[in-house]
C-alpha cells in the first residue's frame, strides 16, 4: 500500500535523443493552451480622485532550467500572475497600511501598483507573494509546529521593494528580482500557470465541480525540506500522511517544471474526480520504464501526461536535467510493456489527445469523463469509461494504445 504519490524514478536507459518529426508536430500542437483568468479580482485603491501615484515594473526570477539539459543553465524568467500589494502612508503622519493590490501581468509579469487619494502617499513600497489570487500558493516559509515536518506551515514567501519616501506620480522600478533564497517559490508559482491555463473548463476554478469558492492548490517547498517530491494524500484509511493534500517539494526539485506539474497533476486528478482517488496500491519505487501495478501505472502515467501536456511537449524531465521523450521509440523501445508501465500510459494519453488523435485535438473530453467516472486503472478508463463518454476505443484509438504496447 503506498504512502504517497511520488515523482517517478528514472529508467535505466540512457538520455533521450532528438524526437522524430511526428513527435515534434504533436508537441507543437500540445503547446496551444487556453488563456488564463484568475478568480480573485484586484482590490482598487481609494476612489477619491485628486492624486494618483504608481510604482511600475516587471517581476522576474532567476532559476536553474532542468528542461534545458543536465547543465541546467541559470535563466531569468518573468513572474506571471503573482500577487502584489502596495503599502504606504496616506498622509505623512498616518499609519503604514495596504493601499492597493493586484496581480502581475499574465504574459509579461508587469505590475502597476497605484494609489489614488486626496494626497500623494508617503513611504511606499510593493510587497510580492508566492501565490496567484486565491487559486494557488507556495508555502513553507514559516516555522512548523513541534513534531510536524518543517515544510508544514502556511506562511507564503514574500519580499518587498525599497521604500520610496516621497515618490513621483509615476516611478519606474524596472525589473524587480525575487531574492535568490526564495526564487524557487516563484518558479513554482509561475509554472502552475501552465496547468491552470489548460484546465479544460469555463469555470474560473480548477474543475467544473466548482464555480465559486474555488479550492486552492497548495505547494509546500523549502530548500532544507525534511521531505519532498510527492503529493501528500492518504489513498486509503491507514496510509501514512501528514494530512494536508498539498504537493510537497524540497531543495532543487523545482528545477524541473515537469516535476512540479507531475505532482500538481495528482492533485488535479483528485479534483477532477471530485476529491475521490483510485484504489492505488504497490506504487512505492515506481519508475517511468517499469510497472508496479495497474493502478500505479494509471495515476502516475496520467500525472506524467499532465506535465507534458501542460508544457506542450512529450517528455518527462527530472530535476537533474535528465530527460526522456515518451514518444520516441529510440528512447522507450527497451522499456517494460503494458498498462502497468507509467511511461506507456502517459505516451498513449498524449497521442490520444494529440492534434491528429481521435479525441478532438485536446484532453478536454478526457477531463470531462474524469468529472463523472473514477477509473481504477487505464484498462477501465479505456475499455469501459471512454465508450460511456462517447470517446472511441477502436480504429485510431486502438492503434495508439497498441503502438504503446497496451493490448486489450
Amino acid at each position: 500500500m503506498p504512502i504517497r504519490s511520488h515523482a517517478p524514478s528514472a529508467p535505466a536507459a540512457g538520455p533521450t535523443t532528438a524526437p522524430a518529426t511526428r513527435r515534434r508536430a504533436l508537441a507543437a500542437a500540445l503547446a496551444l493552451g487556453a488563456g488564463i483568468a484568475l478568480a480573485t479580482p484586484l482590490t482598487a485603491g481609494t476612489a477619491a480622485a485628486a492624486s494618483t501615484t504608481c510604482l511600475n515594473g516587471t517581476l522576474a526570477f532567476d532559476h536553474n532550467d532542468a528542461e534545458a539539459g543536465t547543465h541546467k543553465p541559470l535563466v531569468t524568467q518573468r513572474a506571471r500572475n503573482s500577487n502584489w500589494e502596495l503599502w504606504g502612508r496616506r498622509t505623512a503622519s498616518g499609519q503604514v497600511e495596504r493601499l492597493s493590490s493586484g496581480l502581475t501581468g499574465a504574459t509579461d509579469g508587469r505590475f502597476s501598483a497605484c494609489h489614488t487619494g486626496t494626497a500623494a502617499p508617503r513611504d511606499v513600497h510593493v510587497r510580492f507573494f508566492s501565490s496567484a489570487g486565491t487559486l494557488w500558493r507556495v508555502v513553507g516559509a514559516g516555522t512548523a509546529k513541534q513534531g510536524d515536518p518543517n515544510w508544514k506551515n502556511t506562511t507564503q514567501y514574500t519580499f518587498t521593494t525599497a521604500t520610496r519616501n516621497t515618490p513621483a506620480a509615476t516611478t519606474d522600478l524596472g525589473t524587480v528580482k525575487v531574492p535568490k533564497a526564495m526564487q524557487q517559490a516563484w518558479k513554482i508559482t509561475d509554472t502552475l500557470n501552465q496547468l491552470y491555463g489548460k484546465r479544460g473548463t469555463g469555470s474560473l476554478c480548477w474543475t467544473a465541480h466548482q464555480t465559486s469558492d474555488c479550492d486552492q492548490l497548495t505547494v509546500a517547498w523549502r530548500q532544507d525540506g525534511s521531505s519532498g517530491g510527492y503529493w501528500d494524500h492518504p489513498s486509503f484509511p491507514g496510509d501514512t500522511s501528514d494530512g494536508t493534500d498539498w504537493v510537497v517539494l524540497k531543495a532543487d526539485d523545482p528545477d524541473s517544471k515537469h516535476l512540479i506539474l507531475h505532482e500538481a497533476g495528482h492533485w488535479f486528478q483528485w479534483q477532477l474526480h471530485n476529491k475521490q482517488w483510485p484504489p492505488v496500491r504497490d506504487c512505492n519505487g515506481h519508475s517511468l520504464d517499469r510497472g508496479a501495478s495497474a493502478a500505479c501505472g494509471w495515476t502516475e502515467g496520467f500525472a506524467n501526461a499532465v506535465a507534458a501536456y501542460a508544457l506542450g511537449d512529450s517528455r518527462y524531465t527530472f530535476s537533474t536535467g535528465d530527460s526522456y521523450d515518451l514518444l520516441d521509440q529510440r528512447v522507450v523501445g527497451g522499456w517494460g510493456k503494458g498498462d502497468w508501465v507509467e511511461g506507456r500510459v502517459a505516451a498513449a494519453l498524449l497521442e490520444l489527445w494529440g492534434p491528429n488523435g481521435p479525441d478532438g485535438g485536446n484532453w478536454n473530453r478526457t477531463l470531462k469523463l474524469m468529472n463523472t467516472y473514477v477509473s481504477a486503472d487505464f484498462r477501465q478508463y479505456f475499455t469501459q469509461h471512454r465508450p460511456l463518454a462517447g470517446l472511441p476505443t477502436t480504429g485510431a484509438a486502438k492503434t495508439i494504445i497498441n503502438r504503446n504496447t497496451i493490448v486489450y
